[in-house]
């Protein structure tokens, strides 16, 4: 049975434990996201702050502080791929998301949708 694409579904939560962090990346989604995905939400209920990477830990890309929430619309944006600049962006299938930072107390939580 193919998913009817006019509904949204939830991609599998990732739950990462701070604890585990080091200075060195490492995956906070496991293998990736199972889907493309539309929307990103990054909750980090933990005391430390993480350096997020998109490009398996060459590149710093962001940064989540402490107890703070980190929301991607990837829907709002429009690539330049057709001729009215109205192509559609999604996170790609398998996308890890990485991040390294002080060993800390409390979770960090990856959802998202499509």
């Amino acid at each position: 049975m193919v998913a009817d694409s006019s509904w949204f579904s939830c991609i599998p939560l990732a739950v990462f434990d701070t604890a585990t962090l080091t200075g060195t990346y490492a995956s906070l989604n496991s293998t990736g996201f199972s889907a493309d995905i539309k929307m990103l939400k990054i909750y980090n209920a933990s005391n430390v702050g993480i350096t997020i990477s998109y490009d398996n830990g060459v590149t710093d890309h962001d940064f989540i502080a402490p107890v703070s929430t980190f929301i991607l619309d990837i829907q709002a944006n429009h690539a330049d791929n057709s001729a009215y600049g109205s192509g559609t962006l999604n996170g790609r299938t398998g996308q890890i998301i990485m991040g390294k930072g002080s060993a800390g107390t409390g979770n960090l939580y990856i959802s998202a949708y499509r």
